[in-house]
This record gives structure tokens, sequence and C-alpha cells, in this order.
């Protein structure tokens, strides 16, 4: 045998008072309501049903006997303000009363992030597209996952039909992704009734919360002055130091957006990752060079030469100084050929003059890239490993392919 329900028509959620309540609590939670709920003070369009609900509760509680025959369920089949007392599949009010409190279609809770959505569902078939929306009261959590099952719903099913799937299955993925539609007029319904419920049951703070939420909802001017109206009431209770804020990406978002990110996974597999690196390290080998001051005393950073005076960018070879038995000639250095510094340190200059400011010094052994040789064979505008640009004399520079370093 089914125990009977210890608040059967919702007459101790009026008060907001649990059954172990006494007559004195009855009684001090009925005038503390009446003040709020009455006709003159509350803003509600729906105020003399509502207080009529309180008195009714109030009727039967605050009578001893009644209240027995109410508790062991032997009182009559109409709850507060009219509505019967029956209820629906799962255990749910079938008609709540004008104080009741809206739940979540889903969960079946009451939360503060309670929102009234409309989820697109679109479905291709053949030449025709058929839309399917989802609306109702969500929770946030089910809210989000409800939203994910209708864009995924879209992204299956919403493309095959021609020539309109497509675009309304990219319509529908557009208005799911920030949450699906939220309408103002029913969102601002069902937060100022939330409102009015949690006021009637004392629960001020709440209330002030919903009512703030409320207010970006409202559109016309008549529920502009309703809110008004709601914040006077609660003008003791101080305003919510953080707002309920938006959150315009999280898991739900990514959730939606999953098969995208896939086909172009897919789209990048198949044609080929080098391929479309490529051009970007293509870009990045060539940078614009900052040479790097490496002297001893300053360490500063200076630009590099912008000019290369009397060089063709090409390697020549150097004119011979003397024939057989006489003379010497310097080695030609070759262009793009890594090289050592043979001598104990060489001095590095902006510009083949050794009246050229000074960019660095280099030590023995460091090895340089020769970027080009001057037509006299006399300087050699080359690269470190460092970064350090600029002009040597080649005569300092041995090749790395020749064998021991030879004197200065």
């Amino acid at each position: 045998m089914a125990r009977p329900s210890l608040d059967p028509k919702g007459y101790y959620a009026v008060l907001g008072l649990t059954p172990a309540a006494d007559t004195a609590a009855v009684k001090r939670a009925y005038r503390t309501r009446a003040k709020v709920l009455h006709p003159d003070r509350n803003p509600s369009p729906r105020a003399a049903e509502e207080f009529h609900a309180l008195a009714e509760a109030y009727g039967v509680l605050r009578d001893a006997e009644t209240r027995r025959a109410y508790d062991s369920g032997r009182l009559g089949a109409r709850g507060p303000g009219g509505s019967t007392g029956g209820t629906a599949r799962g255990g749910r009010a079938a008609n709540p009363t004008p104080l009741g409190l809206r739940t979540c279609e889903v969960c079946g809770r009451t939360t503060l992030d309670l929102r009234y959505r409309v989820l697109h569902r679109v479905r291709g078939q053949g030449f025709k597209v058929v839309r399917a929306p989802i609306a109702g009261v969500f929770c946030r959590l089910h809210g989000e996952r409800t939203v994910v099952a209708a864009s995924l719903y879209c992204w299956a099913l919403g493309w095959w039909a021609l020539p309109w799937g497509p675009v309304a299955t990219v319509a529908a993925l557009a208005r799911n992704l920030p949450g699906g539609d939220l309408p103002p007029t029913e969102n601002y319904q069902l937060l100022t009734a939330q409102a009015r419920a949690f006021l009637a049951r004392g629960n001020l703070p709440i209330a002030r919360r919903l009512v703030e939420q409320a207010r970006r909802f409202a559109r016309t001017p008549a529920e502009r002055a309703h809110i008004a109206q709601l914040l006077e009431t609660l003008a003791e209770q101080p305003a919510p130091r953080r707002p309920d804020r938006v959150r315009w990406f999280g898991p739900a978002q990514m959730a939606q957006i999953a098969p995208l990110l896939l086909m172009v996974t897919l789209a990048v597999y198949i044609v080929g990752p080098g391929r479309l690196i490529a051009p970007l390290l293509n870009r990045a080998a060539d940078p614009t060079p900052i040479v790097r001051d490496q002297g001893p005393v300053s360490g500063r950073t200076q630009p590099a030469p912008t000019t290369q005076g009397p060089f063709t960018g090409q390697t020549e070879a150097l004119p011979e100084t003397g024939g057989r038995g006489g003379g010497s000639r310097p080695e030609v250095l070759g262009a793009g050929v890594l090289h050592a510094v043979q001598v104990e340190s060489v001095t590095v200059r902006q510009a083949p003059s050794r009246n050229a400011p000074v960019v660095a010094t280099l030590p023995r052994a460091t090895v340089v890239t020769v970027l080009s040789v001057s037509a006299d064979g006399g300087w050699s505008r080359i690269l470190s490993a460092r970064g350090v640009r600029g002009f040597v004399v080649s005569e300092a520079l041995r090749p790395l392919a020749t064998g021991a370093p030879r004197g200065p």
C-alpha cells in the first residue's frame, strides 16, 4: 500500500513550511507572505489568484482538525487556487498552483539557470527539408546536452536535401551553437513567475537574483514597469555581487563543432601536412636579418648593412700577384661554403672598409658562411651561426675542407 504524500495539495509549500511546523509557525508564515502577495502590493497579473491560493492554504492548516484531515489525505480533491490535486506521470503535479515552481523538463529540478529554449533540428529528405525543433524549459546542464544532441542530429541528417539542405543545416547549427534561441517573452514570463514563487516562500535573495535575470528579457514598457515594481518590493535585498554571466564558449560548443574539426583533420591528412606546412616554412626560412653586436663592451643590437658596396653577389677569382717561385696569391673563397676563422680574432664590420663601424668580433675557429666575395677578393660578406652578418677580411678565413689553418 502506497504511503500518502505529506503535502498532497502543496499547502505547506505555499507557506514555505514543512509538515512538522506548529500552528504558530503557520500564522507567522501567512502574515509574512500576505504582506508581499496582497493584490495592492503584488505587481503580478495573477496577484488575486496567488493571494487566494495563500489564503486557502492558511485556512486549511491553521485549524487542527482540517490539518489532520489534510495530512491523512481525507481532504477534498481541490488544491490551492482551485487546482486539482492529481499528479501527472512521473509523480509531478499535473496542474501546479499559481505559486508553484517550474522545473527542468529533463531532471525535474528547480535551478536558477532555468531557461526556455528553442533548439533547431533539420533533416533532409530528397528535395525537402524537414524541421523538427525542440522547445521547453531546461536547466543549463540538460539544455547543453539537448542542444548538442540537436546539433549532431543536423550534422548527420541535415545535408541530404537539394538544394536547400546544406543551407538549412548551416543555419540550424549556427543558431544552436550559442545554446539555441532564448525567446524574450517566454523567458521573461518564466523568470518573473519563478521570482514571485520564491518571494511567496520568503526566499528573498533568490527572488532578487531571478528578477535581475528577468530584466534582460524585458522588452515592452509594461514588462519594464513590472520589473521595477518587483525590485521595489525587494529593495531591502542587496543586488547580486556578480551578475549571472553567459558562457559563450564551453564544452557544449566544442562538442558541436567537433565534426567540423574532424573533417578538417581528415582533409589535412589526405592532402598531406607537408604540402600545407611547406609554404610557411619557406616563408620563415628567409626572415629579415637582425645583427647582434657580440663585441665585448656594448652588446647592443644593430641593423644589418643596407649596402653591399663594390659587391656583385657572385664569387670571382682573385688575380695572381706573383709567378712561379716568386710572390703569392690569396686562396679563392667560395660563396655559400662554410669557413672558419684562422686568426686569433677577426673584426666584423658593417661595410667592406677598415673605417666602417664594428658589428662584432669573432674568435678563432668560429664557423661562418661566406655569402659573397668582393671583386678584388679582399673582403668577404659572412653570416655566423648566431646571426652575425657583416664583412671581414678574406685572409682571416679558411675553407673547412682545407687542411691545417695557415698562419696570419
